[in-house]
């Protein structure tokens, strides 16, 4: 694993096409061993809208719903009034959100390698839950609390719950501390705070540009011109073990996709 990790006070670009030799000093967690990613050169894509849908959770609502989460004595948490169980959002509905739709084999954007989405620490949860990159897309992640955080950083085991490998753990002991942090390989990553155990945040390194997150009435739009064609579509929540797939045929530019997953099916923690 290949990652690049940087306390900044300045936003710094990301080159389209990268060679790296990386290394980062952790606050404590295993330390990958410096090697060597080339990625493919991101291309041009069309912003414009291929493929919608929706996504429904169908079989009942999850236990863990609107679950009130204990947060101790910690005034600097408690203050912002209660924090909810971020694992289920549902609208009235059944629309699932924070679920990740994504476009198999598709190439890489040149506008999307020159973005960084922010990872932000606020009221002591992370903000957004879902994050969707792709390779080599650098991550601002921020502390906006004034309170000491960390970031435990999780390539995680697919089909599990909470396993994985450590990958980096980074401390942000004040409020504004900010790092840089690259993921270079697609996968599913974990974000976890050792400090609020409670706090627990996606990335989903898709292999290329093509992918979204439900919004919390279930929808999704994806906003990257695809060719006419059939595509392999899927759709993946971190409280289900497996992604659902389908085959979807683009026509003049546009397609669509609905899921449902069946809540027998989901680890409802």
């Amino acid at each position: 694993m290949t990652y690049m990790t940087q306390s900044i006070s300045n936003k710094v670009p990301l080159m389209a096409f990268v060679l790296v030799v990386l290394h980062a000093v952790t606050a404590c967690g295993k330390m990958p061993e410096s090697s060597q990613i080339i990625l493919s050169p991101a291309i041009d894509i069309a912003h414009k809208l291929s493929l919608q849908g929706k996504v429904t959770l169908v079989g009942g609502k999850p236990s863990s719903l609107d679950q009130v989460i204990d947060v101790g004595q910690n005034p600097l948490c408690s203050g912002h009034g209660a924090i909810t169980n971020p694992n289920w959002r549902l609208s009235a509905d059944g629309g699932l959100a924070d679920v990740v739709i994504s476009v198999r084999k598709t190439a890489r954007s040149l506008t999307k390698a020159n973005e960084s989405p922010l990872i932000d620490q606020k009221n002591c949860e992370f903000k957004p839950f879902m994050t969707v990159v792709q390779p080599g897309q650098t991550l601002r992640l921020h502390n906006s609390d004034m309170t000491f955080h960390n970031i435990r950083i999780v390539s995680h085991e697919d089909g599990s719950s909470a396993s994985g490998e450590n990958l980096v753990n980074l401390a942000q002991p004040a409020r504004g501390d900010e790092h840089l942090y690259s993921l270079e390989l697609p996968g599913i990553y974990r974000l976890e705070c050792d400090v609020h155990r409670w706090m627990r945040a996606w990335v989903y390194v898709h292999d290329g540009a093509h992918a979204a997150v439900t919004s919390k009435d279930g929808c999704y739009d994806l906003n990257q011109a695809l060719d006419d064609g059939v595509y392999e579509v899927s759709a993946w929540h971190p409280m289900f073990s497996k992604k659902l797939t389908q085959s979807v045929t683009i026509r003049n530019g546009q397609g669509r996709a609905d899921f449902s997953f069946d809540l027998k099916n989901s680890f409802n923690l």
